[in-house]
């Protein structure tokens, strides 16, 4: 019994032996920190080649002072990379940590922003903090505009109306406008005041908490209007103007003025300004600072009526008139002409006709200078030491002065030191003329 007891076990023995040499060797089950490194690296793989589409956060969360909460974020898609930053806007309201807890420090309103890692999304939460009583809401007591009154003009410029709500820190803020005449002025939901007609409209600020109201006094008046603009000068051709010469600018208001802005002739303040009625004048002397150009004098006509509203500034002239700077000439004035017949405003053969004329500065050629069609037989100069020259030039009527029964004409054309010619005159200043019988 017992020798086939030790052959049994000795053949199962060599069977086993045999068996564990053939089989092929199982590997060990991965452990959990093998898989979860598998997991971790197919994640950080997939966040690279995932972009964050968008950041879910909620909008709002209160908090009492004191208290804390953790705002939960989401990141889409759920590949990407899930890694944020926080950041709180008022830090003395409430603070944000790494992991998006939030804290309420003090009353008052913060926004706490999440980011992604890569800077390229973020989402923000409101978050409102109250007293410690456990209040969430900060009531609104009042409201208030940085305008009583407003002053605008019938289809003019805009004003705009601030509303300061209180408490600073109340949680809802939100304010809504209304106009009692929209005929004469609209707002917006800005505050912003467009003037449409002259009258008066009420605007009214209305909070949505607590309906608390102001109101402004928005008075729409009409813009001065200018009308019938003109521009000359005092030079014998009123269209140009030289070095002593005066502009005129006039012009017609709607509504009296009583301020200037922005008025100028040829670049400059006037000299003078002054009104009869509702028609305006301003004057300019022109002087060595007004540039000889050969293009128009400028102007710019800018005023503003008693309510405060400006004008539209008008540049140009209504009846198309114009004034160009030109080089000074020699001026002349005080023309007379006479002859030595007992009846100076007679002359016959053998007599003496006198022109006289006045320059206010000396002459230093004659061109197209003429009496009765002939060179003067004589020119003298008289200085008046006072800056002007008196001339006298004389011609002897004989036989080639035609007997017409008009009287003789006359041409006085003159040169400057400048080498600036005058322009021709024909007549006299006084009305003085002689007839040849």
């Amino acid at each position: 019994m017992k020798r086939k007891f030790k052959a049994l076990f000795s053949t199962v023995c060599i069977v086993s032996l045999f068996l564990s040499s053939s089989l092929p060797v199982l590997a060990a089950p991965p452990s959990w920190a093998q898989s979860h490194v598998k997991s971790t690296q197919s994640i950080s793989k997939d966040s690279k080649t995932h972009k964050v589409s968008a950041i879910i956060l909620k909008k709002r969360m209160f908090l009492n002072v004191g208290d804390s909460a953790t705002l939960a974020v989401k990141i889409a898609p759920y590949k990407a990379n899930q890694k944020v930053t926080w950041k709180s806007s008022n830090t003395a309201v409430a603070t944000v940590d790494a992991n998006g807890k939030v804290v309420g420090v003090k009353a008052g309103t913060a926004y706490v922003t999440a980011t992604a890692e890569d800077g390229s999304k973020s989402a923000t939460c409101r978050v409102t903090v109250a007293n410690s009583q456990g209040t969430e809401k900060i009531s609104v007591t009042g409201v208030t505009l940085n305008q009583s009154t407003m002053n605008l003009s019938a289809g003019g410029s805009i004003g705009t109306l601030t509303a300061n709500v209180s408490p600073s820190d109340a949680t809802n803020k939100n304010v809504t406008w209304t106009s009692s005449n929209l005929n004469v002025a609209t707002v917006n939901s800005q505050g912003v005041v467009t003037p449409l007609t002259p009258g008066v409209a009420t605007i009214t600020v209305t909070t949505v908490d607590g309906l608390k109201t102001a109101r402004c006094t928005v008075n729409v008046v009409a813009q001065p209007i200018i009308s019938n603009v003109k521009i000359s000068s005092n030079n014998a051709d009123t269209t140009k103007a030289m070095n002593g010469d005066t502009i005129s600018l006039t012009f017609t208001s709607n509504v009296p003025v009583t301020k200037l802005s922005n008025f100028k002739i040829n670049g400059s303040n006037p000299d003078h300004f002054t009104h009869v009625g509702n028609v305006y004048t301003a004057t300019h002397l022109v002087d060595s600072g007004d540039l000889i150009t050969g293009a128009p004098a400028t102007f710019q006509i800018n005023v503003k009526n008693a309510a405060g509203i400006y004008s539209q500034t008008i540049e140009a002239t209504s009846d198309g008139s114009t004034v160009t700077i030109i080089p000074k000439y020699a001026r002349i004035s005080k023309v007379a002409i006479s002859s030595d017949n007992t009846d100076p405003t007679k002359a016959t053969i053998g007599d003496v006709i006198t022109l006289k004329f006045t320059t206010d500065e000396a002459v230093t050629k004659l061109s197209n200078f003429k009496i009765n069609g002939s060179n003067p037989d004589s020119f003298v100069e008289v200085n008046n030491n006072d800056g002007t020259y008196t001339y006298i030039a004389k011609h002897l009527v004989d036989s080639g002065d035609q007997i017409t029964g008009d009287p003789a004409t006359f041409q006085i054309n003159i040169k400057n030191a400048a080498g600036i010619y005058s322009p021709t005159v024909e007549k006299t200043s006084d009305r003085s003329s002689v007839t040849i019988r």
